[in-house]
């Protein structure tokens, strides 16, 4: 089976219990709010991912839905935070949050959907140890979002050739790559698996995860609007440190024309369309793309080496097929 399909089989029954939990309520406003972003699409690759985990590594896919229905909510929760922060207009193809309702009913989407994330995670049937332990490991990975999302905030205002590739890693982990940790830690501990796999998941989600934001953020730059939901080239008007920014400002001279076209443009919201799209050739011709192309697929490597720990079987290959897709994926 196709891997986007064979994701969106895996989806249904999360699906279903995501919006379970986002159905009813009094104030039809804030409702509406909270289910916009659910229902207009996404990967779910969270819940998929702690599902295959589960079923990997204890055959426990099933008892694993409320644990990635959580994880899910928790992710729709940040996006609405995000998009408020960040002013984009546009998510999965609609308009954000904050733009179809305002940002005050955004900003309580926000905070609902985190209570809901919390009541589903309740509904996890395992022994009441692994329910502590899947509520502490849910905690401290919106904590650690937090700051990721702080950090990512905070380097808007540092001058970009101030920041490392390395405080670019630190950061993408806590934003990104942390949830689909703990998607797959969560599995594990489901599934009733041993420190080792729990540890060996964690590895092989955190290379997943990193892959996954150097691929958006080059398809933020080379994709298709239509695709993507949202205007190529937005990283670059919001003045976002990406990994592609930071690679091409440590490679450029600063007498180079390409430096300046890029720092033109650089989180310049009043930037031309034209301005956008000399910045991103500049940074397809100092090979900034290509480098941060070849990071992804060394992070999808590493994580492959983590399934060693399991044992063969279709939900081991699903989950190698799924670190491949997360770096070749069109959206």
């Amino acid at each position: 089976m196709d891997i986007i399909a064979e994701i969106g089989e895996r989806a249904k029954a999360v699906d279903e219990q995501i919006m379970s939990y986002l159905e009813e309520g009094e104030n039809q406003k804030l409702l509406l709010a909270v289910q916009h972003y659910p229902t207009a699409g996404g990967k779910r690759l969270r819940p998929v991912l702690a599902g295959a985990v589960a079923e990997a590594v204890g055959g426990a896919g099933k008892k694993a839905i409320p644990f990635g229905a959580s994880l899910e909510i928790i992710h729709n929760f940040t996006l609405v935070h995000d998009d408020v922060m960040d002013n984009d207009s546009m998510r999965r193809g609609r308009p954000a949050v904050h733009v179809l309702f305002d940002v005050p009913t955004a900003i309580i989407a926000g905070d609902a959907l985190f209570a809901r994330a919390f009541e589903a995670l309740s509904e996890v049937d395992v022994p009441a140890h692994s329910t502590r332990r899947l509520l502490k490991l849910t905690a401290h990975t919106v904590w650690l979002i937090a700051e990721g999302q702080q950090e990512d905030m905070d380097f808007e205002r540092i001058p970009a050739d101030e920041l490392s590739i390395e405080d670019y890693e630190r950061m993408v982990w806590k934003k990104t790559a942390v949830l689909f940790e703990c998607a797959a830690r969560g599995g594990a501990i489901i599934a009733g698996g041993t420190e080792e796999q729990i540890k060996a998941m964690g590895e092989y989600a955190r290379h997943l995860g990193a892959g996954f934001q150097m691929w958006d953020d080059i398809l933020a730059l080379t994709g298709e609007e239509k695709v993507l939901g949202k205007p190529v080239g937005n990283d670059i008007r919001n003045g976002k440190r990406t990994l592609i920014v930071l690679h091409a400002l440590h490679e450029l001279k600063e007498d180079d024309p390409r430096r300046q076209t890029l720092l033109a443009a650089l989180g310049n919201s009043k930037a031309r369309t034209q301005d956008i799209e000399n910045a991103i050739q500049a940074l397809h011709d100092c090979g900034s793309i290509e480098y941060a192309r070849r990071l992804a697929l060394d992070h999808a490597a590493q994580g492959k080496k983590m399934l060693e720990m399991l044992e063969p079987g279709p939900d081991r290959e699903f989950l190698s097929r799924l670190i491949d897709y997360s770096v070749s994926r069109k959206i």
